[in-house]
């Protein structure tokens, strides 16, 4: 995880010792349980999100990426991922957009090219104030020259992939299956309503969302004191139909070796 990387914040939701607790339920279920009463919403066009996820798997790093190599061995892999990783997107936005309490929606592509603006927005949505006064303005220009610290020393670099360079590794064939009615209705509500009508190496040039934000706020019905939802509890959006056996595939390719000959291991190759 993350706390490796001296992010000493990681998976403290039992304490009361960080504002925010980072969760990709329901994708997958974290631990413990845990309620929360109000959300900010990170999300980035599902291009660039599910290669960088493939990435991830591949390699099992946070900041590097495969070869070319390997991507031309794998072409029918991502194709096969790219189909069943865009249900599990669908899945897991329709899960935090349905949700009855006060939600933030914020763009990835915002927060990479303006996170001052972005934190202001996020700031004040959390704590619920109106006005950022100096106090506040002054922590997160700290927080933001912290962080390029961070990166400077080595710490924690994320791959950078850009915004859009993914789009050339889908095919035309697969993009055509990517756009149903609720991928599109999807990419409106969250802002990527225009991606498909401009060409990808624009994208980086696209317009932050109004007030680098969109909030959803709970229904005239929610109880007095709002709605909770709990988190890391409950049916998944990647079901048994979206997993993929990352071992096996780089066992394949001679990525890694398969050393263990139990017979757990071995049935887990063949699969």
């Amino acid at each position: 995880g993350l706390a490796k990387h001296d992010l000493v914040g990681e998976m403290a939701v039992t304490t009361n010792k960080v504002q925010f607790v980072k969760t990709h339920y329901p994708e997958r279920r974290g631990t413990p349980p845990f309620q929360a009463s109000r959300a900010v919403l990170l999300v980035r066009n599902p291009f660039d999100a599910i290669d960088s996820f493939f990435n991830l798997m591949m390699t099992g790093t946070h900041t590097t990426s495969i070869s070319n190599d390997i991507r031309e061995k794998t072409t029918q892999v991502w194709e096969e991922f790219v189909l069943k990783e865009i249900r599990v997107w669908k899945k897991f936005h329709l899960y935090w957009l349905n949700q009855d309490i006060p939600l933030l929606l914020i763009r990835y592509e915002d927060l990479i090219r303006r996170p001052d603006r972005v934190m202001e927005r996020v700031i004040q949505f959390v704590l619920e104030i109106q006005r950022m006064g100096s106090f506040f303005g002054e922590r997160i220009d700290r927080c933001i020259r912290e962080q390029e610290e961070i990166e400077r020393l080595g710490s924690y670099k994320p791959r950078s992939g850009g915004i859009g360079k993914a789009f050339s590794k889908y095919s035309s064939e697969i993009l055509k299956e990517l756009q149903d009615v609720e991928f599109i209705m999807l990419m409106e509500r969250l802002g990527y309503g225009s991606l498909m009508r401009t060409p990808w190496e624009k994208w980086a040039e696209m317009s932050p969302l109004k007030d680098h934000g969109i909030e959803y706020l709970p229904s005239t019905s929610a109880p007095e004191g709002g709605n909770i939802v709990v988190l890391n509890k409950g049916e998944l959006a990647r079901g048994p139909k979206e997993q993929t056996n990352w071992r096996k595939i780089k066992v394949e390719l001679g990525i890694v070796e398969n050393k263990c000959s139990c017979e757990r291991c071995k049935s887990m190759s063949k699969r």
